[in-house]
């Protein structure tokens, strides 16, 4: 038995992230959980928000944006860009903001991965505008990061401890690591290659 909920977009987890932009000469922040990837060759991810948001205006002007990817330990101000416009108040002051490649695209140091990109397309669906990138640069910190037999090797997203979103209104994080991709289906697949 399924239950009819309505034309509701129920896709979960809802990564979320803070959006960095440069407006009217300042860097400024918004919370995010419109915001993915759309490929890896070329690397392209998007980002929707209002059109009304303080932050677009800085992303058209310059054609550039950041992607910054919070601890569960931000949450607290994670919210709270979330909660009030760049119009009214000044939420730079609220991070450590560093600048890469581009120069126009913001980013929070405090957040352990950050996408420095540039506007390829922007387009507009009714009350939403979305903007996707081209990551021209991708920051890590160096605590996340190691090399084995000449391979550079990330920490496991547990270590991140991003926030997850969902549609109940309520913040997540991760649990344990369940397993590896193109690696449990192997039986399933050994399976089907003897049936034929």
């Amino acid at each position: 038995m399924k239950v009819q909920l309505g034309a509701v977009p129920f896709v979960y987890p809802v990564p979320i992230a803070l959006g960095g932009a440069t407006v009217a000469g300042k860097p400024n922040y918004l919370t995010l959980g419109d915001v993915g990837i759309m490929g890896i060759n070329p690397p392209l991810v998007y980002i929707s928000s209002g059109t009304n948001h303080y932050t677009n205006q800085g992303i058209l002007e310059h054609g550039t944006y950041s992607i910054n990817f919070p601890t569960r330990e931000l949450l607290a101000k994670v919210d709270y860009c979330g909660m009030v416009s760049g119009h009214d108040v000044d939420k730079s002051v609220l991070f450590e903001t560093f600048y890469g490649e581009l120069g126009t695209a913001p980013m929070i140091r405090e957040c352990p991965v950050n996408l420095e990109c540039r506007v390829v397309k922007e387009f507009s669906i009714q009350h939403r505008q979305v903007f996707v990138g081209e990551v021209v640069q991708a920051y890590v910190d160096a605590a996340f990061v190691t090399e084995e037999d000449g391979h550079v090797r990330f920490a496991e997203l547990t270590e991140l401890a991003p926030i997850l979103y969902a549609l109940d209104n309520r913040y997540y994080t991760l649990g344990p690591v369940i397993g590896r991709g193109y690696h449990e289906g192997k039986s399933l697949l050994e399976q089907n290659n003897k049936q034929e």
